[in-house]
């Protein structure tokens, strides 16, 4: 998946390409509030649909993930071993490779963003140890794993606040734990500051039950009741931790830790209160929740 910078003027667009088989690109954008500089998010996903089916209704957030190694054979074994972890973990991944140092150092500095960088340490030119410098020195906090055939070189990772080191040949168990490590540690989200009517508040995403759509925002509802924010629920999932949070109707973004029952087009909450759920999004919603409670 890539990533893709275009202005829009209106708050999302979606379109399916009418190919046989079909494809589709799904667009979505969201603008902050007033007052701050106009800022397109956007995210690009391709699938092959059959007929009759139904474009998703927004897709979820998505970990920023790059893999930089020299070796293309060591590269795409990262890269496939990290997507098994994370679909296993019920996290979803944009995975990016880069062959050299210098080709991810000038992605960064384009202006891409990544929350977790897997990086080769014994690199032609650049090493993967000066890129993460090079990272450090440019404010980058993206957690950092190493991956190495040289064992002595992993004293050197303290220097980069690394998060990791792992010995090559890579192993599934080690490259999960790193991974789980980095995204519970440097990803998920703690606590987010959000406008509502009192000012800015700060909240735990633990806290809150369940989000929904509203005329001028999103109405977020808490145990000690509802707020109201004019931030839209889009943004709102890509501020909220992944691994706890997902979309069970296009208008509803769900705690998964409040979730007592699934139904075949209901959830029912912790308190008894029962959330619709779009027939379209039941299998995604078991999986999830199955994820959640398996980590």
């Amino acid at each position: 998946m890539r990533r893709a910078s275009v202005l829009l003027t209106g708050r999302a667009l979606a379109f399916r390409l009418s190919f046989s088989p079909l494809i589709y690109a799904f667009v979505t954008a969201s603008v902050k509030p007033p007052l701050h500089p106009l800022e397109i998010y956007c995210i690009i996903e391709k699938k092959t649909l059959q007929e009759g089916d139904i474009m998703p209704e927004n897709p979820t957030p998505q970990l920023q993930i790059a893999v930089c190694d020299d070796e293309p054979i060591d590269c795409q074994l990262t890269m496939n071993l990290t997507n098994e972890v994370l679909v296993a973990a019920g996290l979803t991944c944009s995975l990016s490779s880069y062959e050299s140092a210098a080709a991810l150092l000038a992605a960064i500095q384009n202006g891409a963003q990544f929350h977790i960088l897997l990086l080769d340490v014994m690199m032609d030119g650049l090493d993967g140890m000066e890129l993460a410098a090079a990272l450090r020195e440019l404010g980058d906090s993206a957690a950092i794993i190493f991956i190495s055939s040289n064992r002595e070189m992993a004293l050197r990772g303290y220097e980069v606040s690394a998060a990791r080191y792992l010995a090559k040949p890579i192993q599934q168990p080690q490259l999960q734990e790193a991974l789980l490590y980095c995204y519970k540690t440097f990803c998920e989200k703690k606590e987010i500051l959000l406008p509502t009517e009192k000012g800015q508040s700060k909240l735990s995403p633990a806290d809150i039950i369940y989000v929904e759509s509203w005329e001028r925002g999103a109405r977020l509802q808490l145990a000690g009741g509802p707020i109201e924010t004019p931030v839209r629920i889009s943004e709102l999932a890509a501020m909220l931790p992944e691994r706890s949070f997902t979309f069970c109707h296009r208008t509803i973004l769900v705690n998964l830790a409040y979730v007592k029952h699934l139904r075949f087009r209901e959830i029912e909450l912790a308190d008894g209160e029962t959330l619709p759920v779009s027939k379209y999004r039941i299998s995604d919603l078991k999986k999830r929740l199955l994820g959640y409670l398996h980590n």
